[in-house]
This record gives structure tokens, sequence and C-alpha cells, in this order.
């Protein structure tokens, strides 16, 4: 029974103890009695809580205006009742004390100070936050009212401007670089599985193909069944773009560096295995990259066939397409007239002008290539390479045609002309640089000048001489100097005898120099 009673006795000293540490350790509201004076004088009417005036002296005053002042009635508001004490206290010399009632109860300071805490802490009134309040005042007070969040529902946090920007920001980043690792995933997967198939398809095509080239002759690889040429390269396979794409490689591959019936036995599988119907079907396609392969394939393994579908791209905004497309026409058709390079519309540039002029002069002797019809092409750079055809290939024979068009043609082509008169040699044609001697191109007037040295007469003798007399600078002087000599050394002696000019002097010093002929 004492045991209990014990226990019972220390539970009760443990409770009594902890309740007054939590009660000791109850913040105040107010610190001191500075800041509860402040507090009521910005919080005006407080419920149960009134003010009145009271003269603590026993003085009696004969004043009746005292007397009503100090005997009116409650202030319920301590501004007020503060101002009305230091009002009287001013003007009637008298020491007058504000007095605390609760509801109509006298009380002290500190039991009104714990009044007004009580409420607080309740949350029975709310206070108005004064202008000159202690930080620490607001967070406190601040403590005691319940936390009520700003933004509420599912989708409030979205609804402000900046924090959607930054948040939609910060997904796209994610996205994008999720998206660019799954990318790079899937692209390098592909690139290994291609490798892969590139190796297993090689070994599928090299030893067949190896095999019908170096053990079939022509006859029998024509002679061959579907059924006998799908053991070697079988139908399920040939229904794989990559391995027919493979397959065309390695054909294409041989056929640039075997020779005689090794080619037509290469064509003649070609065809046998519907590869061109391939090739031809990749002139259809919109990406300009397959559309060349496929004009390189056809020109390599002659498809004839296809001419039609290759003349559709003759034209063509892209370089490479309009290139290839030339070019395999040149090389597949027997006979080129060569309207379709007369209506291009785009220039020639200086790389498809020699690319088109090594096919012309390799099978210019087995065509019949009707260059005349360039010359009446609307785009200039056509024109210009039609002329420059006639000086390579050297159709002398068009040289009448030249002279006919010259009188009527820019000074760029009569540079052209005059160059291919000179190089072919022919000095029939001389009216054209007698009359180019006269213009005032400079650079016309110097390759007239070089090819009168070679073709000229003596009309041009006097228009150089002519031209001396005017003084030229000094690259014209010397081309008119050197081809003075080369028409008529006479005349040429004699004028350099009789001019002074110092340059005159240097460039025949430089003409009479065997060792300086060629410079």
């Amino acid at each position: 029974m004492r045991v209990k009673n014990a226990v019972a006795l220390v539970s009760l000293l443990f409770l009594m103890i902890k309740t007054g540490i939590v009660l000791g350790q109850e913040e105040q509201v107010f610190p001191d009695s500075i800041s509860f004076a402040d507090f009521l004088k910005v919080q005006g009417k407080i419920p149960g809580l009134q003010f009145r005036l009271v003269d603590y002296s026993n003085e009696v005053s004969s004043d009746s205006v005292f007397n009503s002042l100090v005997k009116a009635g409650f202030v319920g508001d301590f501004a007020s009742a503060l101002t009305l004490k230091d009002s009287i206290n001013n003007t009637y010399s008298r020491d007058l004390h504000i007095q605390y009632l609760i509801y109509s109860d006298p009380n002290t300071f500190e039991a009104t100070q714990e009044y007004v805490s009580n409420l607080l802490r309740n949350g029975d009134i709310e206070p108005t936050v004064p202008g000159n309040a202690n930080g620490k005042d607001l967070i406190s007070l601040a403590s005691r009212n319940k936390y009520s969040p700003f933004l509420k529902g599912t989708y409030t946090y979205f609804s402000e401007v900046k924090i959607f920007a930054v948040s939609l920001v910060i997904i796209l980043f994610f996205v994008f670089a999720f998206s660019m690792i799954l990318f790079m995933l899937i692209f390098k997967a592909r690139r290994n599985q291609k490798e892969k198939l590139l190796v297993l398809y090689d070994e599928q095509i090299v030893a067949p193909l190896s095999e019908i080239l170096f053990e079939k002759t022509l006859e029998e690889l024509e002679s061959l069944s579907d059924e006998e040429l799908n053991g070697y390269f079988p139908a399920k396979q040939l229904k794989k773009p990559f391995y027919v794409q493979v397959l065309v490689e390695r054909v294409l591959a041989l056929n640039k560096t075997m020779k005689g019936d090794f080619k037509l036995k290469l064509k003649a599988l070609y065809k046998r295995l519907d590869l061109d119907k391939f090739s031809i079907k990749k002139l259809k396609t919109s990406k300009w990259d397959t559309i060349v392969t496929g004009l390189v394939e056809i020109n390599e393994m002659d498809l004839t066939e296809a001419i039609y579908a290759v003349k559709q791209h003759i034209n063509s905004p892209n370089f490479y397409v309009r290139s290839q497309a030339v070019a395999t026409i040149l090389t597949l058709s027997d006979s080129v007239d060569l309207s379709f390079l007369r209506d291009q519309t785009f220039p020639l540039s200086r790389w498809q002008q020699m690319n088109y002029l090594r096919i012309i002069k390799f099978l210019h002797t087995t065509r019949d290539l009707h260059i005349e019809t360039l010359f009446d092409s609307k785009n200039q750079s056509i024109r210009l390479f039609g002329y420059k055809l006639v000086r390579v290939i050297g159709r002398v024979d068009l040289l009448a045609i030249l002279e006919e068009k010259s009188s009527a043609v820019s000074e760029d082509e009569k540079i052209e002309i005059i160059k291919t008169f000179e190089y072919l040699g022919v000095p029939a044609h001389t009216e054209l640089i007698n009359g180019s001697l006269k213009s005032e191109n400079i650079a016309l007037v110097s390759i007239a000048a070089k090819a009168a040295g070679a073709i000229g007469d003596a009309t041009s003798t006097k228009i150089i001489c002519e031209l001396l007399t005017k003084e030229p600078e000094f690259r014209l002087k010397m081309v008119l100097l050197t081809s003075l000599q080369d028409l008529d050394e006479t005349v040429y002696n004699q004028f350099v005898s009789e001019n002074d000019d110092k340059e005159v002097k240097r460039i025949n010093m430089h003409l009479s120099d065997s060792l300086l002929q060629d410079v």
C-alpha cells in the first residue's frame, strides 16, 4: 500500500513539474508594459475592456467642470482616455490616473495585460498592426494565427506566369535531353545492326557472284532459269532493299575494274536480277542524293532504256542531279543533238564544263553531236561552252557559223570565238579580229592582238601600228609589239628604230633575247 502511495506521489510531482515547465515556457504576447500600452493605443476598442479617470489625491475641487470631467462615464478607447487624461492634467494641474475595468470591474495593469493576451491567444480579437510596432511582436502575433495557404487547388501553383515559364523550361529540357539520348541509342543500335547485315550480305553475295563470273559463260548466264538464278541469289533476299543495295554496289565495283566479257556478264546479270528496275525506281524519289545514286548506276550499267526517265532531271534545280543527268545522257545517247543542254536555264559552272567536255571529247568520234545547236541557246554560259567545244574538238567546219554570229554577240563571246580562230589557225576569218582591235574593251583588244599575230593580215598590221602610237598600257603594248613582230618583222624594226620610248626599247630587248622568247 505504501509503495502504491509513493508511486502515485512521484507521478503527481512529475506532472506538476512538467506542467510548470510547459506553463513557464509559454511565450508571452507582450514582452513588456510599453509594448502593451502601444498595442492599446493602436487597437482601439477591445471587448469587455473599458477605462476611466480617477483622482487618488482626495482633494476637493470647487471647479464644476473638472468634477464633471472626472465623474464622466467609462471610456472604451485607451487612446481617448490617455488624451483626456493629458488634457485635464495640463489644464488643472492635477495628477489623474487611468483605471482599467474588465466587464466594469476595476483591475490592475498586469491583469488587463493578461486578459488581452488571452483574447489574442484564443483568436477572439484580431490585432491592428501599429506603424511603430516591434518586429518581434509581429512575429509573435502572427504565430498565433492559423496558417492558410495563399495558393489553393491542384493547378494553382502554375497560375503564376514566371513559375509556369520556369517549370515549362525545366520540363522541356528534360524532354529534349531524354529524346536526344533515346535517339542516340536508337541510331547506334541501327548502325550496329546495319554493319552486321553488311558483313553477312557480303558473305552471301561475293561467293555466288564470283562463281557466275568465272565459271559461267555469257550464253550460260542468259540461259539460266529463274529457279537456278535464285539458287545463287535467293528470291527472299532480293525482296530486302538493303540486300539489293549491297548487291548493286558489289556489281558496280566489279564493273569498274572488269573488262571484256566480264562487263557483259555483269550487265546481263544486272538485268536478270531486275536490278535495273531498282535503279530506275530511285529516279522517282524526292531525295536528291538517292536520285544521283540512281543516275550513277544507270550510267555505269549502260541502261539505255532509262534515258527518258533521266531526261526528266536535266533541268533540275539541284546542281548535282542536273550535272549527273546531263553526263548520263551524253554517255548513253547514240545520237545527241544537245538540244537538252541548249534549253538549260541554269548557268554552267567550270566543273560542269570540264566534266561534259571530257565525255564529249571521248565520244565525239563515235557519236553524232550537233554542237551548232548550242550557239542558239538563250543561256550565255551554254553558248560559251559551245565555242570551247569547237576549239577542243577541232570542228573547223563550224568556224563560218561562228563568224556569222560574231557580229551580234557580246564581247565575252567574241573573246571566246577569237580564241577558237587562233587555236585552229584558220587565216580566212580576219574581219572579226580586225574589228575587235578597234574596240574600247582592253581585254578584247588584247585577245584580238594576240590572235592577229597568228592569223592576221596587212590590215591587222596597220591597226596595230595605230594602236601603238596611242601609248597603250605596258601589258597591251607588249602584246601589240609581239604580234607586230610575228606579222611583219620589217615594219616592227622600223617602228622600234623610229620610236624613242623607253618601254618600247625594253620590250624590244626582251623579244630579241632568244632565252626569253617563251616568257
